[in-house]
């Protein structure tokens, strides 16, 4: 699976080969003039929202999997245990804690990192992987505080 910095660097290069510019694919998702080039250029936002990714899966005819550096398919499906924008949250906290502490870990092992903490939550039944996301944000909630 790839990291989020390649992914960015592919949508960049798919982009290009089919003959677009950054402000016209922004436009046709229906985002403003400079969302695509923040995208991939600053990092903001750290993940293309799912409406996004659809609508640009589509623009550049290939498979939405190829936008995110997250796992689409999963035997349970995410849309079906965990809310996608908790999930988006909770791995942008473990990227930026990994950040803080100076973690030294090349860019494809945090995406393994991030892939099996996403499975591993996706994988259990709705019930309980909603409690382990509340779980995992009352702590991180507390952590802040003290922090």
């Amino acid at each position: 699976m790839e990291n989020i910095d390649e992914v960015r660097k592919k949508i960049g290069r798919l982009i290009v080969e089919k003959g677009l510019n950054y402000a016209q694919v922004s436009l046709a998702i229906g985002k403003n003039i400079a969302y695509i080039q923040q995208f991939i250029k600053n990092g903001s936002p750290r993940r293309l929202g799912e409406v996004e990714r659809h609508k640009l899966a589509q623009l550049l005819r290939v498979d939405e999997q190829e936008l995110t550096d997250l796992p689409l398919n999963t035997p349970n499906s995410l849309a079906s245990s965990v809310n996608s924008d908790i999930l988006g949250v909770i791995i942008e906290n473990i990227e930026e804690w990994l950040d803080n502490r100076s973690a030294k870990m090349s860019p494809k092992d945090k995406a393994e990192l991030i892939k099996l903490i996403y499975l591993k939550v996706c994988s259990e039944s709705t019930v309980v992987a909603n409690e382990k996301v509340k779980n995992f944000l009352d702590i991180y909630g507390e952590f802040k505080k003290v922090n």
